[in-house]
């Protein structure tokens, strides 16, 4: 629980960490490069599920997009709720809070990767999603040069990744859905740029329509 000291609120640390990466000029060129990506792809969906919504940041920048957040951390849906008037819900990926086919949309951003178990998340997702649904999954790219530079620090949220096979994860969610791939955000140093060499673009990115 966060506790007070001097008429001031301590906030949780990795809650902290999201924030003070979304305010820095990396941060903020990252974030708009890929709700800018999410805002193409979601155009004319209805009612649209992010999982792992964490403090909000992409519900935030889609404003226009009719978007409910779900994420297990109470401290990261507070931090949300600051940011829009869009619907924040605590949940389990794992259980997922919804009715079946409640959603003609689901995107997850640098999520599924750190599940424990993806396919129970996939299965949810399959679920929660009607025919025709559309799926966004942005995973990190493990060959990248910026993933590696990370995943080096000893204390980087990138060490927490479970998955780094992204062919699996693809290979499994093709039983649902009819998928594309491909590499997005290139990133050299803080510079931003298209590309779709695997040394430079941090995202992996599967997109489909279920079955």
């Amino acid at each position: 629980m966060p506790s007070e000291r001097k008429g001031k609120v301590k906030r949780n640390p990795i809650v902290e960490k999201f924030i003070r990466f979304c305010a820095s000029e990396f941060g903020r060129k990252v974030m708009e490069t890929e709700a800018e990506y999410l805002r193409k792809e979601l155009a004319n969906r209805r009612k649209i599920l992010e999982i792992g919504c964490g403090i909000g940041a992409f519900a935030e920048r889609l404003a226009d997009l009719n978007i409910t957040g779900l994420d297990e951390s109470e401290a990261m849906l507070q931090e949300a709720k600051k940011k829009s008037n869009k619907k924040f819900v605590r949940g389990s990926a794992y259980d997922l809070p919804f009715s079946d086919r409640s959603f003609d949309a689901v995107f997850l951003v640098t999520t599924l990767e750190f599940l424990d178990n993806y396919k129970k998340a996939m299965e949810e997702v399959v679920r929660v999603l009607e025919k025709g649904g559309k799926l966004i999954v942005m995973m990190l790219n493990s060959e990248s040069e910026y993933f590696k530079a990370h995943s080096q620090k000893p204390d980087d949220y990138f060490r927490r990744i479970r998955h780094t096979n992204s062919e699996e994860i693809e290979q499994f969610a093709s039983r649902f859905f009819e998928l594309r791939g491909e590499y997005f955000l290139g990133i050299r140093g803080e510079e931003i740029f298209d590309t779709t060499d695997t040394q430079f673009a941090a995202l992996y990115i599967i997109k489909g329509i279920k079955k």
